[in-house]
């Protein structure tokens, strides 16, 4: 048998044994929900070994990486776009038309990926695609919104609009790295001293959130690369177990993890009240937080030093929203890495670039000082320095 073959009929085993795996008794028996989710789950392994190939081409390369942060990634369904780039379609269609089924038949079940609501979100998506298509390596950061703006019904000749829980139906090409999970820091206080290397800086009684990243495959195409969408959800860090030994106590435990969960609970919270301009201002911290950290971490998994960032990363903010990004990252080089003032600056000002899409003053972000200091204290100085 040729190697062609061989390759031809790898990718219709692999799914026949997805089919096994998820405790389905027969091809025959399988409904075309069972064969989405075990094609869905083949088509992953592809795609991780090509993107780890692709990653490690690139890191011995030495080529440089971008980092794309949006509040939005409009990326759409996957799965014939992936099928596609993996050049398995054909395949597929021959092994599903035995069953009576068809690739169609499969793609009904996949849900819209409510990951954005329009241009900003679309225009994040075709970048990313483009990166891959051209072999750059990149990697795209967002939150990981469990509900989209919302679900449309239509009730005795009228609108009725109910939550879009995505995630439960159209999530299954997300990929959880929890030992990627990193910690955002709220709100506390900020103690300054001095000692012989200069500055120093104390941050006291802040609440802690767990970012957790799920991975998103984007992929280039046969002759592109494999990139990956970052998106973040928000957990809690270690639950107060004494809390659950009283009602009151259970409460007030529950009320704390709905908290920290609204962080990605949906896209662009309404801001009309106070309670939604913070909870804004919050997810575009832990966005950019989580992500910089990411991005750090990656530099030192590939075995560059601190000193080697600026040749190494190219962060691009799309719109205002991840713009707290300047900020942060002075912060992470300042306080974290001992970087004097002048050196952190010159690395952010070589790292990051800036898309703006609208002088509009409504889409421009603009924040109570109260507010800012309240959560971001450590970023209200450094802003006020800046």
């Amino acid at each position: 048998m040729s190697e062609k073959a061989i390759r031809k009929g790898a990718f219709a085993r692999l799914a026949r044994a997805k089919l096994a795996a998820h405790g389905v008794p027969s091809c025959a028996e399988a409904t075309a929900e069972q064969w989405y989710h075990a094609v869905v789950a083949a088509a992953k392994d592809w795609l991780s070994r090509r993107e780890s190939t692709f990653r490690e081409r690139t890191r011995r390369g030495r080529y440089k990486r971008v980092a794309y942060l949006c509040m939005e990634f409009l990326v759409g369904r996957s799965f014939i776009e992936n099928l596609e780039a993996l050049g398995v379609c054909d395949e597929l269609r021959e092994e599903l038309s035995a069953y009576g089924l068809s690739l169609e038949d499969l793609y009904k079940n996949e849900s819209d990926p409510a990951l954005g609501n329009g241009g900003l979100g679309r225009l994040a998506a075709c970048f990313l695609d483009s990166l891959s298509a051209l072999s750059y390596p990149a990697i795209g950061y967002s939150l990981c919104y469990e509900n989209g703006l919302f679900r449309q019904r239509i009730v005795d000749g009228a609108q009725v609009e109910l939550a879009d829980d995505w995630i439960a139906s159209g999530g299954a090409w997300l990929i959880p790295r929890p030992e990627c999970a990193v910690s955002v820091r709220f709100g506390g206080r900020i103690e300054e001293r001095f000692d012989d290397s200069g500055l120093r800086i104390t941050h006291t009684e802040y609440d802690e959130v767990r970012a957790v990243p799920y991975d998103l495959y984007i992929h280039g195409g046969a002759d592109g690369g494999t990139n990956i969408l970052r998106l973040w959800r928000a957990r809690e860090i270690a639950p107060n177990i004494a809390l659950y030994e009283s009602q009151t106590g259970y409460v007030k435990a529950m009320q704390d993890r709905f908290a920290v969960e609204e962080l990605t609970r949906s896209l662009y919270p309404p801001d009309e009240h106070d309670e939604g301009k913070l909870l804004r201002l919050c997810q575009q911290y832990f966005l950019v937080s989580a992500s910089l950290q990411d991005i750090i971490a990656e530099q030192f998994a590939s075995g560059a030093t601190m000193a080697m960032l600026a040749d190494r990363v190219a962060i691009h903010i799309n719109d205002t929203h991840p713009a707290l990004a300047i900020p942060e990252l002075m912060r992470i080089l300042l306080d974290i890495h001992s970087y004097s003032w002048e050196n952190a600056w010159n690395t952010v000002t070589s790292m990051i670039t800036y898309t703006n899409h609208t002088v509009m003053a409504e889409a421009l972000e603009c924040w109570r000082t109260d507010f800012f200091r309240m959560k971001l204290p450590r970023l209200f100085c450094i802003v006020n320095e800046i």
